[in-house]
């Protein structure tokens, strides 16, 4: 044989046998998934899984980010802001939180970005359906570990505003928190039992407030599908469910703390984001001995992969 020829034949079999390394694992995932991977708005060192159906909702649809030539050490399960009515999962990759993901992917941590059933939506049960979808979204994470190549006991939540909401409430309950390492809740609210914001606010009063301005009014009946009972009041109280055994949790909030502005407009901003939001949920953090961090001690990117135990 020419030796040439044998040197080239010799080339192209150890670079196949490279290529055939990564391309099963590669060709599993995207079976498993249903989709194939797409041009990653996190860089060309990922794989992107757009438009996953994770459950039977119309907005049940998930996207995975995962490190092309790593095995991913774990995953962050991340879901948008928008007060329950807007936002969508492709908002992880904008400018505010770009940086922070890429931080994240470069350690060779895995993201998912979920959306989930607005309040507004046809058939909804209000914010307890949004809720539920987060942790029918973690499920399905949690049984595509394996194919993923991620470890078990490696999943941090995480969210925006409403979304650091169906983080909280999927991170403190013992139901769905097994495998949770920790909760980054960013813009948050405290709790879901909209009452308990009287305790947040100093002179707020939720019914005064629904009764002369519709638009509370309004919000207030689409959150619950109409008028909560007690029992419905406590399904979304999340801050009731904390205790120490619970994952640690990363609160930061900015916002300020005047609810109506000197001209009589309502501020949204502060009624959903106050740090007093973040005062409340740290008090029971506090009360029941749960670890707790913010922005003065390190950076969401840091508490998520000293957590993670990277």
């Amino acid at each position: 044989m020419n030796r040439s020829l044998y040197i080239f034949l010799i080339f192209l079999f150890f670079t196949c046998q490279k290529e055939d390394s990564t391309t099963p694992q590669i060709n599993l995932v995207e079976l498993s998934l249903g989709v194939t991977a797409t041009l990653s708005p996190l860089g060309e060192n990922t794989l992107f899984y757009e438009n996953i159906a994770y459950g039977t909702g119309a907005r049940n649809t998930l996207d995975i980010i995962l490190p092309k030539e790593q095995k991913p050490e774990g995953v962050v399960l991340f879901f948008h802001g928008g007060g329950f009515v807007s936002g969508d999962k492709s908002d992880a990759y904008t400018a505010l939180l770009k940086n922070t993901m890429e931080q994240l992917i470069n350690s060779n941590i895995a993201i998912v970005s979920a959306n989930y059933t607005f309040i507004n939506s046809p058939g909804t049960s209000g914010v307890i359906t949004a809720l539920n979808d987060g942790e029918v979204a973690l499920n399905f994470i949690k049984n595509k570990l394996e194919v993923l190549n991620i470890p078990t006991n490696k999943i941090i939540l995480a969210g925006v505003s409403a979304g650091a909401g169906i983080a909280q409430w999927n991170g403190y309950r013992e139901a769905s928190n097994d495998q949770v390492q920790g909760i980054v809740a960013l813009a948050a609210q405290s709790t879901y039992n909209l009452y308990e914001w009287e305790n947040v606010f100093p002179g707020f009063k939720l019914d005064e407030f629904r009764s002369s301005r519709p638009e509370i009014e309004s919000l207030f009946r689409l959150f619950y599908n109409g008028s909560p009972t007690q029992t419905d009041l406590e399904a979304v109280d999340y801050r009731a469910f904390m205790d120490r055994n619970d994952p640690p949790v990363y609160i930061l909030n900015q916002a300020g703390d005047e609810v109506v502005d000197p001209a009589g407009n309502l501020d949204f901003d502060v009624l959903y984001h106050s740090f007093l939001h973040g005062d409340y949920l740290r008090k029971k953090a506090i009360e029941v001995e749960l670890f707790y961090s913010g922005l003065f001690v390190e950076s969401p990117e840091s508490f998520i992969i000293r957590s993670l135990g990277l």
